[in-house]
């Protein structure tokens, strides 16, 4: 659902910040030992850095692997060896380690191109009634709208995949004779779509330090157009495998490979006339001035990425299934997503 970086596939538009000094610059300046011209260059770029104007392109390319991300392995069961069917939902997150760690404060990666949230429900079918008893085909679907802090939007996934199990257990066999069981080489592939709508027209309020003590705050008067439009279809191919502790416990892992085919991600910003204030030693200076942010951008998603897959899962009378599962990639910037779910089988 939520976060936000990029290349290929780059247009951008436009991207400007404009401050507009008011009648407290010189004095709040001179009181930090700035020029007002100091000051005025100072708070372009904390306000640049807050809205990521000249790096938009980034900012977007990273919202859109990292959303794209978060959808990994929602919609498939990974440790369960050949089921007859299976249906239930799956929470996760995703996080661009590279800047999620960063301080809050770090402006020129803000938190907000950290990460992203999904949620699925999945069902299951083996094609073992038809006689091909290794092969399962899986779907999931997810329609829904949120809104998190100052951002309303809109959310939608799904996909279909087709797993063909290999050398592992007949169905037939039971778990409990073996303390420790392998359960085979499963290779999957299929197709994953993913649509964020993000957009805010509500009043934002922000403060940063322009000097040590000399806090700025930049407030729009409801002014501020914020529109994120997101759309990735990929195909993934996972080759994982699994071992199974007696019924109860199972890990899996394996690699996967996400070819990010087609979609896009347009950005559009614009707020006029941000009132901006500041404060140093018990003094405030209400009318530093006003800021004014443009941009419009459009990139396209990284066209491959590899990732490893690790999971492990608990079994409840062999029908009720919670597991957790990790997603991550070893290139930079590196992301990692986090899913947990429960699925009953039979």
């Amino acid at each position: 659902m939520l976060f936000v970086s990029l290349a290929p596939g780059v247009r951008l538009a436009q991207a400007q910040v404009t401050i507009t000094p008011g009648p407290d610059a010189a004095a709040f300046a001179s009181s930090i030992g700035m020029t007002p011209e100091q000051l005025t260059s100072q708070i372009t770029g904390m306000v640049d850095g807050l809205f990521q104007v000249t790096n938009v392109n980034s900012f977007l390319r990273d919202f859109q692997n990292a959303q794209s991300f978060s959808s990994k392995g929602l919609g498939v069961d990974y440790a369960s060896e050949a089921t007859l069917v299976e249906a239930g939902a799956t929470f996760s997150v995703a996080s661009n380690v590279d800047k999620a760690y960063k301080p809050s404060g770090s402006y020129t990666d803000p938190p907000i191109s950290g990460g992203g949230a999904n949620f699925s429900l999945m069902g299951g079918l083996g094609l073992g009634l038809i006689g091909l008893d290794p092969m399962m085909v899986f779907a999931n679907w997810f329609k829904g709208s949120a809104s998190l802090g100052q951002l309303d939007g809109n959310y939608q996934n799904w996909g279909l995949h087709g797993q063909l199990r290999l050398l592992g257990p007949s169905r037939g066999m039971s778990a409990t004779k073996f303390l420790v069981r392998w359960g085979g080489i499963a290779i999957t592939s299929g197709v994953d779509y993913a649509h964020v709508q993000l957009s805010s027209k509500r009043s934002i309020s922000s403060t940063f330090n322009v000097a040590q003590g000399a806090p700025v705050t930049v407030t729009s008067a409801g002014s501020l157009a914020f529109t994120l439009d997101q759309t990735t279809w990929s195909v993934p191919l996972e080759i994982t495998t699994s071992l199974r502790l007696l019924s109860l416990v199972t890990i899996y892992g394996g690699l996967g490979l996400d070819f990010q085919l087609g979609g896009g991600s347009d950005l559009h910003i614009l707020m006029s006339g941000a009132s901006l204030s500041g404060k140093v030693a018990g003094t405030t200076y209400s009318n530093l001035g006003t800021a004014t942010v443009q941009a419009d951008g459009h990139v396209s998603p990284s066209a491959a990425r590899m990732r490893e897959i690790f999971g492990v899962q608990l079994g409840i009378m062999d029908v009720i299934r919670v597991f957790a599962q990790v997603n991550t990639t070893a290139s930079s910037p590196m992301l990692t997503s986090l899913a947990m779910g429960l699925r009953l089988a039979i």
